[in-house]
């Protein structure tokens, strides 16, 4: 195989962020039997149900990539270079329908994943546990800005007194960046917990008065393309009742891709991210896979 992620990505005990564009249209046919012949028969049958052609290949290019790029991270980091095909990862489901591998997989790869798609856009989260990275829950998303959204109403609802506040407390023209950051944030963290919509928005809330800007290099083919502005040290409150408390345990941060989509990540481990970015098209993951 040629060398396509970052070395640096695969580190061990890091976070590494695939981001692959959804390009239905450029899907062949031959890439789609491809991961057709990946897919177990209960995988194929849900991709089925979609009504229209364009879901369908969306279905497979989301169930392709997340596969293909389990299988990347394994081989790169597994001490005795093991390589598991894309066709053998094995998931099981939670109550609210999170995936996560197995318990025989994730204890032979120590890998933890978590996925989101958005428009035109899906991000694979991956991380391995390791004896100091113990982590158990993952959350990741990714929206879009949408301006039609009327995002006032939605205020009341969803976010606590204290985002509200904040937020209206800004530039008229920050204030619709900022619902949207929040809201990533938030699915991300529901996602972490797997919770659905069981979990209140409003039971939890996000502190950017700490916030740090970094950078994030964006690699493709084991060469940076782009630098992504990064933002850590946002503080996670837990509420209950009247009293707030710091989630001290739980590390969050949020980037932006372009102007048009940002993303979120939500973990239960306060060491300090070391974040690392991939960007993966359909095509160059499948090469990957050719000689197999």
């Amino acid at each position: 195989m040629s060398q396509v992620i970052s070395p640096k990505a695969l580190s061990r005990g890091k976070l590494s962020l695939f981001f692959c564009p959804l390009e239905h249209e450029l899907l062949t046919s031959e890439q789609a039997d491809s991961i057709r012949r990946w897919l177990p028969e209960d995988e194929l049958t849900k991709v089925s149900r979609y009504i229209q052609l364009s879901a369908r290949d969306k279905g497979l290019m989301v169930r392709g990539f997340l596969r293909g790029i389990l299988s990347l991270v394994a081989k790169e980091t597994c001490s005795n270079g093991e390589s598991v095909s894309p066709a053998d990862w094995r998931f099981e489901y939670g109550k609210k329908g999170k995936p996560k591998l197995i318990s025989e997989q994730q204890a032979q790869s120590g890998l933890l994943f978590n996925i989101s798609h958005s428009g035109d856009w899906l991000v694979v989260a991956v991380m391995e546990e390791t004896e100091y990275h113990k982590i158990n829950e993952l959350g990741v998303d990714i929206e879009r800005c949408r301006q039609t959204t009327n995002i006032y109403p939605i205020l009341n609802h969803y976010f606590t007194h204290e985002e509200s506040e904040a937020l209206l407390a800004l530039p008229n023209d920050k204030q619709r960046e900022r619902f949207f950051d929040l809201w990533a944030l938030k699915e991300s963290y529901i996602k972490a917990k797997g919770l659905g919509l069981a979990l209140s928005l409003k039971s939890f809330s996000f502190d950017f008065s700490g916030i740090k800007k970094e950078k994030l290099d964006l690699f493709a083919k084991g060469s940076c393309i782009d630098v992504l502005p990064l933002f850590e040290d946002i503080q996670l409150n837990l509420h209950r009742g009247e009293s707030v408390k710091l989630a001290d345990t739980w590390s969050v941060l949020f980037g932006k891709l372009n102007e048009d989509y940002r993303f979120a990540v939500s973990l239960d481990n306060d060491s300090k991210l070391d974040t690392h970015a991939q960007k993966m098209d359909i095509t160059t993951l499948l090469k990957e896979f050719e000689s197999n």
